[in-house]
Formats: structure tokens, C-alpha cells, sequence
């Protein structure tokens, strides 16, 4: 099982001392926003989780200046990429909420209920062999368990073959073995380092759903404490899912988990979820016996829906950027940054090159008076184990009126920087993103808020800092949209000779940056909760 608890790395302390804002490494982008606001109309292409449409190129344009990052030549690693084949799709898929093999590379479920050691949500299996080396077993399509870690890349190949997370289940009749049993599951809340299982109430939630394949009939199982399974076992609170040869949706209140009465212990459905540790997909039988299980999609009671999945032209292959979810990880993963530690760094830039005093406030101080890795490490993930993302509160101020909005933001670097030591200076590394096919995220924001690409330093003077943009709406409740790199426009003031697309401007991307913008004097808060690629992306708080 694999996780991590690393979260960005801090470099440039002399920065940091100078702006009491940053989030992590990198110098203040400076952004100039146009002399008038206009409005453009929305794009159907954008997917929101609400009826608020994402626009293009609409109120608030602006432009971006971006400064390079001073970084040593031994804290750079070049970045790279490589072409994909394509990969066909469907355009379409029936979702849940916490986990969708069609939009998330990740085979991680987002339950919600992490313990606190970042293991919730992954994928074991038992069965009643033990430490026997003939019995009933699992087979994991692609892999061989014995040679994996059960870290996500192992999962992420067979995701990307079979569609979902494909095993076999074998039953294997023994002598003195009359209960016969091999399954897959999830856990609710994660264990520590010594192996200890932790439950979770998540009775305030309805049920579960799920989408799937099986050749047989087999239980789906609502496991509790150790101590606890001994008595119930086998009799657990369970609902049957039926043979379906094609993806079939199934939802279940936990009501709607009995026992069957063969056992020494009883509980509802309702009781066990107050208690849960995991949620099993079982064959069990007294006989030999073989299925193959498709689980494809996860959620909570009501969420699985048929949801946007893929650009139908674009056809587009699977991203190494992997979803990135504040309530169970620090670190965002992009995949491009060839071991680049500063690909996925956030930074902060406010408008105070434009004699604007704009500023962005963080829910807990930073630590200046501890200018090292390891103190802004923990302060970082302090902030996101508070917000479930990364969030603060805006001020924006304009000191001179000349027509300027304010402004301020956070990005992130897509593959790090690069260092030239011919002319000692860092840039911004850039990546042809393309199979991203666009990016999706979940955030709240008190005001709109842009979604921009960002470009180096060289790039952005290229096309005068009016660089492809998409407005998204200010909502207090949690928000979720995808748009795709088509949907990115330049600003419209713009009329200079160079122009560029979204679709453009993903094969040499540097940076995804989001600004909240409006009148002078407007105050709020925001928090980035989610952030992954349009393709195989799937955004939730």
C-alpha cells in the first residue's frame, strides 16, 4: 500500500521572507487585468457540477507576467514528455462520486473518512486460503500481486485496459473447508503504520452505489471491527449484486443490508455503517468455483449518474497527471516532471506590480520565524488538513484607479523550471500537456474566479500577457467543472497580432493559475479542493 505525506518543497526563502503570502516556492507572477470588463457568453462544451456555466475569455479579463524562479542548478531536473498512441473512449460513462475507473486514473476510492495516515480508500483482497498455497484466490488482471506494492501504478494499467479494477475470483474446494470465500474491498478510514484498522461512522450517508460486471451472482458486505467479524462471520449485513455481462448501476441504502441468520452475532445495516472498516465484494460458495468482477465506479447513494467523460474528437490517451483531492492528499502529481520536485508546487502572485495592495491571508500563520523545508512543510499540510484544499481569504485593493481591477491568486508549476547556467537564471519548464485533454476542478470562491494557462517567461511576453483563459463562477457551495483546452480563449480586449488557443497553448504548458478578481475593496475567501485532467480526471471535494 502506498501513500505519501511529502507535500511541496520550499526553495526560495529570500522570496518568502520578502511577501508574507506565498503558498510555496516561486517569485510573484504579476498579473495586469484589462482596462474594461466585458462579458462573452458560455460554453456548453464546460461540464459543471452545478447550473453555473464556465465562460471563455469573459468578465475579469486579464493578463499575466510572469517573473523566473532564482533555484541552484542541483535543485533542477529537466523535464520531458512523450507521445502517446490514442486511445478510444466513449464519451460517456455512469459515475459515483467517490471513485470512477471512466475519470480517474486513480484506483483510490474518496471516502471521505481518512483516519488521518492518507490509506483510506485503497483496494486489498481476502479469501480463505491464508498462507496456504492452494485455495480460493484473487487474480488482479495485469499484475501479479506478489510483484506489486499496491501502489496506484500498478492499478492505473489495468484501468486503463479492462476499465475498471478486473479480477478473478477463484473458489477452491478442501478438505475441512466448507466456507468457501474470495473477494476485493476498500477501507473506510485506513490504517496506521502498525497495521492497526480503523472504522468510520458514515451513517449520516444514505448508502452506496456502484457499477460493475460479474459472470455470478456475489455479496456485497459491510465488514466492522476484527473482534466483531469473528461472531458475524459469515453472516454479514450484505445485499446481492445480480449477473450483468454489461455495466449495470446498482444503489443500496444501508437498510437494504440484511444477514441472513447463520450466525452468532446481529446487526442492521444501519448499525454496521455506524462502525464500518470496509466494504466487500465476495464470491462464496462450498464448491469450485470462478468469476470475473468489474467494479468501474464507486459512490455515495444517489451520486452515480451518466456524466461527460472525454473529448469525442480529441480521442485523447491517458495523462500521467493524477487527480488531486485535499481531503486525503498533500501533494499534487502531475506526471511531468521527470523528477523535477518542483513540478506541482503551488505559488501565490498578488497585484502589487500594478500599485495594487491585493493580498491573499492564510487560515493558519506561516512559519517566518522558521525559514526551513521541514517547517513549511507542516505548515502547508496543517492548511490543507484544515480546508480539505488549499484555501485563504482575498482582499483585493487598487491604490491608483487607472481602469485596472485588482486581483489575487495561487498556481501551481505543471513540470517545475528548468536552469540555464550560461546566463544563471530559472525558468518555468514547459510540457505539451495535450492528453490532458483540458483539466477539471472543485473549489468555492465568494467571487468569480479565472482559470488561466500559464506559459514561461519568454512565452507570456510573446503574446503580451493575454494568455487563454475561462471565467468560472463564485459559488460558496462546492463547485466542480471540466473544461477542456478548446474552451481556453485569450482575453477579448486582446487585439495583438499573436494569437494562440487553448488547444495550443497545452503543448507548451507551464503553469494553472486561478485569480479571484473584482471591484476594489472586495473581500472573500476561496479553497481549491480538487484539481485533475479533463481526460480521466474526476474532480469532487
Amino acid at each position: 500500500m502506498h501513500h505519501t505525506k511529502k507535500i511541496l518543497k520550499l526553495y526560495v526563502l529570500a522570496v518568502i521572507a520578502a511577501s508574507a503570502t506565498f503558498v510555496a516556492c516561486g517569485d510573484s507572477d504579476t498579473v495586469a487585468p484589462p482596462p474594461s470588463f466585458e462579458s462573452s457568453s458560455s460554453s456548453s462544451d464546460i461540464f459543471a457540477s452545478s447550473s453555473s456555466d464556465a465562460t471563455a475569455g469573459s468578465s475579469s479579463d486579464f493578463a499575466v507576467s510572469s517573473s523566473s524562479v532564482a533555484l541552484s542548478s542541483s535543485q533542477i531536473a529537466q523535464s520531458s514528455s512523450s507521445a502517446q498512441s490514442p486511445a478510444t473512449q466513449s464519451k460517456e460513462a455512469i459515475c459515483g462520486d467517490m471513485w470512477c475507473a471512466r475519470r480517474d486514473r486513480e484506483s483510490r476510492v474518496n471516502t471521505g473518512f481518512d483516519a488521518g495516515f492518507q490509506t483510506s480508500g485503497y483496494w486489498f483482497d481476502e479469501s480463505d486460503t491464508e498462507y496456504q498455497t492452494e485455495g480460493s484466490k484473487i487474480t488482479w488482471e495485469g499484475f501479479d500481486n506478489r510483484d506489486c506494492t499496491f501502489a496506484d501504478d500498478c492499478f492505473a494499467d489495468m484501468i486503463e485496459q479492462y476499465g475498471g479494477i478486473s479480477v478473478t475470483q477463484t473458489l477452491k474446494k478442501r478438505d475441512n473447508v466448507s466456507n468457501l470465500y474470495a473477494g476485493i474491498g476498500f477501507n473506510i478510514a485506513g490504517i496506521d503504520e502498525l497495521d492497526k484498522i480503523y472504522s468510520a461512522d458514515v451513517s449520516n450517508k444514505d448508502g452506496i452505489c456502484v457499477v460493475y460486471t460479474s459472470d455470478s451472482d456475489i455479496s456485497l458486505e459491510m465488514h466492522i471491527d476484527e473482534n466483531s467479524n469473528t461472531f458475524l462471520e459469515p453472516d454479514f449485513p450484505r445485499v446481492t449484486l445480480p449477473p450483468a455481462t454489461t455495466p449495470i448501476m446498482k444503489e443500496f441504502t444501508w437498510n437494504d443490508f440484511k444477514q441472513d441468520g447463520t450466525g452468532n452475532m446481529k446487526i442492521t445495516g444501519v448499525d454496521a455503517a455506524k462502525n464500518l472498516v470496509s466494504l466487500m465484494f465476495m464470491l462464496r460458495g462450498n464448491q469450485d468455483k470462478s468469476n470475473q468482477l468489474n467494479i468501474m465506479s464507486i459512490g455515495r447513494y444517489g451520486s452515480c449518474r451518466t456524466v461527460a467523460n472525454v473529448d469525442s474528437v480529441a480521442q485523447l490517451s491517458k495523462s500521467p497527471f493524477r487527480t488531486w483531492h485535499g481531503s486525503r492528499d498533500y501533494e499534487i502529481k502531475t506526471g511531468y516532471g521527470d523528477g523535477n520536485e518542483l513540478s506541482g508546487v503551488w505559488y501565490e502572485y498578488e497585484d502589487y506590480r500594478q500599485n495594487g495592495g491585493s493580498a491573499v491571508r492564510w487560515p493558519i500563520d506561516p512559519p517566518y520565524d522558521n525559514f526551513s523545508e521541514d517547517s513549511f512543510d507542516s505548515w502547508r499540510m496543517l492548511i490543507i488538513d484544515s480546508c480539505k484544499g488549499i484555501c485563504g481569504k482575498y482582499l483585493l485593493s487598487m491604490y491608483e484607479q487607472d481602469g485596472i481591477a485588482p486581483f489575487a491568486g495561487i498556481g501551481f508549476h505543471i513540470a517545475g523550471v528548468v536552469y540555464d547556467p550560461e546566463i544563471q537564471k530559472s525558468s518555468l519548464a514547459t510540457v505539451d500537456a495535450t492528453n490532458m485533454g483540458g483539466i477539471c476542478v472543485s473549489y468555492t470562491s465568494d467571487t468569480d474566479m479565472i482559470i488561466q494557462m500559464g506559459f514561461n517567461d519568454d512565452k507570456d511576453a510573446e503574446f503580451g500577457y493575454a494568455l487563454p483563459i475561462v471565467s468560472v463562477p463564485g459559488s460558496k457551495e462546492v463547485n466542480t467543472v471540466y473544461v477542456k483546452w478548446s474552451q481556453f480563449k485569450q482575453p477579448s480586449w486582446y487585439n495583438g497580432e499573436k494569437k494562440i488557443s487553448g488547444v495550443e497553448a497545452a503543448k507548451s504548458l507551464a503553469a494553472i493559475r486561478f485569480l479571484m478578481t473584482g471591484e476594489n475593496g472586495t473581500e472573500g475567501n476561496f479553497n481549491i479542493m480538487s484539481i485533475g485532467p479533463y481526460n480521466r480526471g474526476y474532480c469532487s471535494p
